[in-house]
């Protein structure tokens, strides 16, 4: 399952970004919706991090980000998460956004 702003348990905002960096909504989502791709917060003061891996245990599930750290979470948590906002609509042939 992917994250959605429809599946989150609370959304948050939507932080200003920069220009040409991927815009977002800040969310809440059950830890069970993680998958690879996805994006959430390990440490509160960094940017959110990208899903590299889920494994589910017992009464535990562990996230890798993309640089491999692995993060341990209790399989019931509620954990920081970020949904990706859409891409804009590009006009074809022009290689412009449509307005």
């Amino acid at each position: 399952m992917c994250l959605t702003l429809a599946n989150a348990t609370a959304v948050l905002d939507h932080p200003p970004c920069r220009p040409n960096a991927t815009a977002y909504t800040r969310t809440l989502h059950h830890i069970g919706y993680l998958s690879p791709g996805d994006l959430w917060w390990p440490v509160e003061e960094e940017r959110p991090r990208t899903v590299s891996a889920v494994r589910r245990h017992r009464a535990e599930i562990t996230v890798a980000d993309q640089q491999g750290v692995v993060f341990a979470y209790p399989s019931g948590s509620v954990i920081s998460t970020a949904v990706r906002d859409p891409l804009p609509n590009l006009e074809r042939g022009h290689g412009g956004v449509r307005q």
